[in-house]
């Protein structure tokens, strides 16, 4: 029996889904490569990786593959359109959020530990000061000020505000009461004796502060705070469905 060649367009077909795993692999390859940077941490240059636009993992040096996290500001989440305010489409502020990582990459920034409670965050993650990221950041609306504990630093709060009057980054399309930076449902693991809350950013005075309920929220509800045109949302999704078993809010199936 003699085979009839296969039609053009299936071979074509057939080679773009043969490449489509390599070329995602190489898009992923190129995002890493974006990201990484240098620091300086404690008189120790170290190249790292910027995760987000406020945190990254040493890639070289005695605290080479611990993951840092820069205190006294917050960028947005990355893993997905989440955040809603004003006038922005949720994808809108997620390329802003995205925008910080890069913009981190592209300096070497002298930094220094964190030495109060313990030097460390509760994921776990080195606490670092670096003074000249952080008003970077906020000065381009990729950041906000974010003080956990006691008052935010005063030239935060004006390079914030001068950010919000010029709608630079994130303040472009309004500038809401408070930010919900992070949702966390009843029952989650790891909440420990205060049990579940959402963090509220205050995009005034940068006062990060916890707001306990016990609520548990469903896969991608929205979670919101403030009133009117001051009013923001995040949507929330549990940590373990953020990168894997995605719904749909993210993408996923």
């Amino acid at each position: 029996m003699i085979r009839s060649r296969p039609p053009l367009l299936a071979l074509c077909c057939l080679a773009l889904a043969l490449a489509a795993p390599s070329e995602a692999r190489a898009r992923r390859g190129r995002s890493a490569r974006a990201a990484e940077g240098r620091v300086v941490l404690d008189g120790e240059a170290a190249a790292v990786r910027w995760t987000d636009g406020d945190t990254f993992r040493l890639l070289t040096g005695p605290r080479a593959g611990q993951r840092a996290r820069l205190a006294g500001v917050n960028t947005l989440e990355t893993y997905g359109p989440v955040h809603r305010w004003g006038g922005w489409r949720p994808e809108a502020l997620l390329a802003v959020a995205r925008a910080a990582g890069p913009r981190a990459a592209a300096g070497t920034w002298d930094c220094r530990s964190v030495r109060g409670r313990g030097g460390r965050d509760r994921y776990g993650r080195l606490l670092v000061d670096c003074p000249g990221l952080s008003r970077a950041l906020v000065r381009e609306g990729l950041a906000t000020v974010f003080a956990m504990d006691g008052p935010a630093d005063p030239a935060l709060l004006a390079a914030q505000q001068e950010a919000q009057r010029a709608g630079a980054g994130m303040w472009a399309e309004g500038v809401p009461d408070v930010i919900v930076s992070s949702a966390h449902s009843a029952g989650e693991a790891g909440l420990g004796r205060r049990g579940a809350y959402d963090r509220l950013v205050d995009v005034r005075t940068g006062a990060a502060t916890a707001r306990p309920h016990a609520r548990t929220y469903r896969a991608c509800e929205e979670v919101c705070a403030g009133e009117g045109g001051g009013r923001s949302c995040l949507v929330y999704v549990p940590y373990e469905r953020r990168f894997r078993d995605r719904p749909r809010c993210l993408g996923g199936r």
